[in-house]
Formats: structure tokens, C-alpha cells, sequence
């Protein structure tokens, strides 16, 4: 401890000197008041509240020579030394005993003098040594309960001091000396950076997590000074976060969505195996951190995304590009001559990233078109019946109706099969005919969820012909309804009249 505080003392003294190099004296408007430090007492100078001369050794406690340092800044930078100056400039006086400092506050004319006598009995530079004294405490319970750890080992790497920090640490590896040569053993090595992180295993085999510390030396004249935070919690967050990056690699390289990433820079910082394999874009060419368009001319080269007419206009079109995604709305489809379908789209990460996406639609593309297709088949077999012919879904509503039926109840089959129902569609039926009391019955069977059997009914139109009207369950609990005209012989031969019902 002895070290330590003579290792305090040096600091405060060497601190002191340095802080007066280069410092600005205020110009003195009247004779100097003191030229020796070694004297009965150091003196100040103040016209009103300013201070006007003084010691040297005051000037040097006032590092910045644009202001004037007034009688407030000399109680607060006196205070350590004078706890109980007055707060004003009045008439004061202090003697000196052996405890503590002096003070004497005097007029003289226009100016006032204030003057600090050293303790009975001591002579030579004894402000510096008040200075030194009224720190090192402070700076003491500073280096002592500091929440890192503080240690020195002497000339022959020999422990002298350490920090309470450090005693904490050392009870769990037997003792301050042992401690600190466990720590000079990891950084002893002269080519070692003098910033070094290592590791402590646990003292015991219970459960108990490694720790870790960032260890920091400096070279004295006298030995070393070493200073070492806990990182634990940086190691262990640095630990998940690689964890977590590699479970999203993990998972990004499982992904059948092609994964292109590019920083603020736009410059292309993350890809997945899936990108590779969808666009055909060699994988050294991405491991290099392409540019974006650098990236999209690749695309274009390898003919994944769709020819422009000219270069001028694709560049354009690629700024336009990056200018959406980065607002979160941009989303193309690319067909391309080979017959695939890319669904592309671009989304703002955080930090200035975008991220494109890059889906391969081609079976779903054409599993839609050969849907669609199948569709437009049915639709045209219908078509060609010459019954008028309307399908309800379960709930009621009109799915599908042909040609016919649209031109005898004079409807657009777009416009009206989203909206109409079994009802309103019977009400349209029961004015084309004469009255009926089918219309409930079959108004519940479609709309029925039980076993149900086909039927049908002979129906006269207001015309006063006769039509049929045919009823058939069909799958996922659809009902098919036809309207048909019955079928008469003519030279021996059926021969089918087409349905006109005419509305009432």
C-alpha cells in the first residue's frame, strides 16, 4: 500500500506540472504579489469579483485563458484544500493550525487580498504537497472501488497492489499473488498485443460458467500497471449471436426461395445456396460481394431476368428498381424464353439493406393456365348445350351457367354469377312460369347438406309451352338445374325445340 500511495503522490505532482506547461498568465496590472512558492503564504489578488494577480502555482489551476476566473471559481477550485471559504469577498481570517490551512481575507483600496498561510510547522513547496494530499485521497477510493480491476506487479513482475475489483476476483483463484501470475502467464508473451482478452476457467466443476476478461498493461518505470474489465456478457452475447446467425444460414440454405441481401452500400453482403441454383450465377461471382448492378447485370447475362430493348433504358429501369424496393413495393413477374417464371420482390431491411426474393413460378404458373384452360373446355361444352343449364354451390351461390341460360333469363354471366343467388334466381324463375309450388322445394334442396337424389318436374311457361325442369346433386354438395324443352317426334325422329321462356 505503501507503492500505491507513492505511486498516487507521483501522479498528482507529475499532473500538476504538466497542467502548468503552456498556461496563460493573465497580464499583472500591479506588482507581482509573490515570486517564490517558498514562502509564509500564497497570495491573490481580486478587484471586485475578478481575479486580477496571483502565484503562479494559482494560474495553473485555470487552464482556459479566455476567461477571468472570478472568486466562485477560486471556492470551487479551493475546495478540497478550504472547504469553508465564504461565499463572498468580505473581511475573513483563518489562522492556520496544525490540522489545517490559513486564510486571510483584506482590503487594500480599490482591491482585496486574500491570502493561505500553511499549516504550523511546515515549510518548502507546501501548497504543491496540500494539492497532492487533498487529491490522492479521492483518487485513491476512486482506483480502489473501481467496478473493474486495478493491479501492479513491481520490476520483477512481483504483485504489489490491487483494486478491490481484484480481490474479488482472486478469492476464487487462490489469493492476489497467485492470481496475478495466472493473468501474467496468458500475457507475458512480448509480441502479445498489450490488449489482450482471455479466459478464467471455473474454479470448480459445479456448474459454474468460464469468465472472461479484456486485459489491458501498461509499462512504468517502476513496473506494470494492469487493468482488466469483465466481459462476460459480451462473450456470451457474441457467443448467441453466432449462434443465431448460424441457424439462420441454416435455414436460409434449407430455403427454396433464392436470398439476396445488399447492405447500404449496396454492395451484396448474404446469399443462399437456392440463388445459385436459380439463376446459375457462379458462386465466386456472389462470394465477391458484387455491387447490385453489378448483380442484375449478371442476371441479365445468364438470361435470367427478360432482354430490355436497350442498356440505357434497363439501367433505368434497375435505378427505378432499387427505388422501390427500397419503399417495399416492388414486385415483378419474369417470364423468360426458356419458359420459366420468376416471381421477384424486393423489401427494405433495416440500416439502409434491401432484400430480394427470388421464387421459381413456373409449375404454378402452369398449373394455373392448364386450370384455366380446363375451365374455358368446360365453359365451351356447356356452351354448346342447348338446355339452359345453372350450377349453385353448397351455400347457394351461381358457379357456372351457360350461353343458353344467359340468354333466356337475358343476364351477363360475368357480372351476375359472383352475386346471385338460389333465391333471387327462383324469384326470377317463378314470373317466367305459371304458379308452382316447386320453388320452396327447390330452393331447400340446393341448400341442403344431407343425402339428396336427383328429381325433376314438368314446368309451363307463360307462353303456355311446357318445360322441364331437371334437378341433379353433383360434387362438394353442388346442384346442377336444367331448364330443357320436352322432346317431340317428327318423321319418326326426336327432334328437340329450343327453350324460349319469355319473362312476364
Amino acid at each position: 500500500m505503501e507503492f500505491f500511495m507513492l505511486a498516487i503522490a507521483a501522479i498528482g505532482l507529475i499532473s500538476t506540472a504538466v497542467a502548468g506547461v503552456g498556461f496563460y498568465r493573465k497580464q499583472r496590472t500591479i506588482n507581482s504579489v509573490v515570486t517564490s512558492l517558498d514562502r509564509s503564504s500564497v497570495d491573490m489578488i481580486f478587484h471586485g469579483n475578478d481575479l486580477i494577480d496571483a502565484d503562479d502555482i494559482i494560474w495553473q489551476m485555470f487552464p482556459n485563458p479566455q476567461n477571468t476566473p472570478t472568486w466562485d471559481d477560486m471556492r470551487t477550485a479551493l475546495k478540497p484544500l478550504l472547504p469553508d471559504l465564504p461565499k463572498a469577498l468580505i473581511k475573513y481570517d483563518q489562522p492556520p493550525d496544525d490540522t489545517s490551512l490559513g486564510i486571510s481575507i483584506s482590503s487594500h483600496g480599490a482591491n482585496i487580498r486574500v491570502a493561505i498561510q500553511p499549516k504550523v510547522g511546515v515549510e518548502g513547496d507546501w501548497f504543491a504537497m496540500e494539492q497532492s494530499s487533498a487529491f490522492s485521497a479521492p483518487m485513491q477510493s476512486a482506483v480502489m472501488l473501481a467496478p473493474f480491476l486495478m493491479w501492479c506487479l513491481g520490476k520483477d513482475s512481483i504483485f504489489v497492489w490491487g483494486n478491490d475489483a481484484f480481490s474479488l476476483y482472486a478469492k476464487a483463484y487462490g489469493g492476489p499473488s497467485a492470481f496475478a501470475d495466472h493473468l501474467s502467464k496468458d500475457v507475458s508473451d512480448a509480441n502479445s498485443p498489450r490488449t489482450k482478452r482471455i479466459k478464467l476457467m471455473s474454479p470448480d466443476l459445479r456448474g459454474h460458467q468460464d469468465r472472461w476478461l479484456d486485459i489491458t498493461i501498461k509499462e512504468t518505470e517502476t513496473g506494470r500497471i494492469c487493468f482488466a474489465i469483465g466481459v462476460d456478457a459480451v462473450v456470451r452475447a457474441e457467443g448467441a449471436q453466432q449462434n443465431f446467425v448460424q441457424t439462420l444460414s441454416k435455414t436460409f440454405a434449407n430455403l427454396t426461395t433464392g436470398l439476396a441481401i445488399f447492405d447500404r452500400d449496396r454492395r451484396l453482403v448474404l446469399f443462399n445456396p437456392a440463388l445459385v441454383d436459380l439463376s446459375g450465377v457462379p458462386i465466386d461471382f456472389l462470394s465477391a460481394r458484387p455491387a447490385m448492378f453489378e448483380f442484375f447485370d449478371k442476371l441479365r447475362e445468364c438470361r435470367i431476368m427478360p432482354e430490355p430493348k436497350s442498356y440505357d433504358d434497363w439501367r433505368e429501369r434497375m435505378a427505378k428498381l432499387v427505388a422501390a424496393a427500397s419503399d417495399d413495393r416492388f414486385r415483378e413477374t419474369w417470364t423468360l424464353a426458356s419458359g420459366q417464371t420468376f416471381d421477384i420482390t424486393g423489401q427494405p431491411y433495416p440500416d439502409g439493406a434491401i432484400a430480394f426474393l427470388v421464387n421459381d413460378i413456373t409449375a404454378e404458373v402452369s398449373l394455373t393456365r392448364g386450370y384455366r384452360a380446363e375451365l374455358n373446355t368446360l365453359q365451351s361444352v356447356i356452351d354448346t348445350m342447348d338446355d339452359a343449364v345453372a350450377v349453385f354451390d353448397s351455400q347457394g351461390i351461381l358457379t357456372v351457367c351457360n350461353t343458353a341460360y344467359a340468354t333466356s333469363w337475358e343476364v351477363d354471366p360475368e357480372a351476375c354469377i359472383p352475386e346471385t343467388t338460389i333465391v333471387e334466381a327462383t324469384q326470377s324463375w317463378k314470373s317466367a312460369f305459371h304458379p308452382s309450388p316447386v320453388w320452396p322445394e327447390l330452393r331447400d334442396f340446393v341448400l341442403r347438406s344431407s343425402e339428396r337424389a336427383s328429381w325433376d318436374t314438368e314446368l309451363r311457361g307463360t307462353d303456355g309451352r311446357e318445360v322441364i325442369c331437371r334437378v341433379d346433386p353433383i360434387c362438394h354438395g353442388a346442384t346442377l338445374i336444367r331448364f330443357s324443352h320436352p322432346t317431340k317426334m317428327r318423321n319418326g325422329a326426336p327432334e328437340t325445340d329450343g327453350l324460349q321462356i319469355v319473362s312476364a
